[in-house]
């Protein structure tokens, strides 16, 4: 299959670009960082590699041009996202709005660019990686969880639209992962929550489960652990007894910042 992977340079991007290199997958790594993907993968038999800023519409549709002119696209995986933490009352305009550009506007534009040729065909396969996030209001990360959030809703309704073409859409759910975004908020009292879990995730992980489990069977929602899907609906139907326990939750977090498990 021929996949399409955004935010490969780093992270859980390229340990997916790796993990569908060693199934013998055919791939176009994106990423708005050309270096990186060129120290990357330049190097690397079977992986194309091209820059892609996924705020940008236009860029989307070039790049979707030229991935399908190689080689139809089977399976679009949009992996790039950041995070920049911060409480309300003190929010940087710059930092809310990377957030919603890249996490929100980045996965409506690439579905919408692939899906618009997947429909034509009738196949395909749209996997966005959310997080936890996604259901959980997380204080002190709220603009993240927000983005996600949003990415969990397009999905859904991303997923009725375009199951009568032919094309599924899955959403992949990870808890905190081993990644740059991660060190970014170690000792930040902000994130901590980010910190609460028992351990980290490794991009590896992640990029099996993706490539294993989601890409074989195709599920609407994948959650890694499991067990947050339904801690995160519980505290989302729930949301008094959620904020009563985040500050024993932050307090945990705090108490892992040094902890080799994260």
């Amino acid at each position: 299959m021929h996949v399409l992977v955004t935010g490969a340079a780093r992270g859980i991007g390229a340990a997916v670009v790796e993990c569908l290199m060693a199934a013998g997958h055919t791939i176009t790594a994106c990423d708005i960082d050309l270096e990186g993907l060129a120290q990357r993968w330049g190097e690397r038999a079977g992986a194309a590699y091209r820059a892609l800023d996924v705020t940008d519409v236009a860029a989307w549709s070039a790049a979707v041009e030229e991935a399908w002119n190689r080689q139809p696209v089977d399976v679009l995986i949009n992996v790039a996202g950041v995070l920049r933490a911060g409480e309300v009352g003190e929010l940087l305009a710059p930092d809310v709005q990377a957030q919603v550009a890249v996490n929100v506007f980045g996965v409506i534009h690439g579905s919408n660019a692939t899906a618009a040729r997947m429909r034509e065909r009738g196949s395909g396969h749209i996997i966005n990686v959310g997080s936890t996030a996604s259901v959980f209001a997380t204080p002190g990360n709220g603009v993240y969880a927000a983005t996600k959030h949003a990415v969990r809703g397009f999905s859904i309704a991303a997923a009725g639209d375009l199951r009568p073409h032919g094309v599924d859409v899955s959403l992949v759910c990870p808890s905190a992962v081993k990644t740059g975004m991660l060190e970014q908020q170690r000792g930040d009292r902000r994130a901590a929550l980010t910190f609460e879990g028992a351990r980290a995730l490794s991009p590896e992980e992640v990029a099996q489960a993706i490539v294993g489990e989601v890409m074989v069977n195709k599920p609407l929602e994948y959650y890694l652990p499991a067990a947050d899907q339904w801690k995160g609906r519980l505290c989302t139907a729930f949301p008094n007894f959620f904020l009563s326990n985040v500050e024993t939750a932050r307090q945990k977090g705090i108490s892992h910042f040094d902890s080799p498990e994260h």
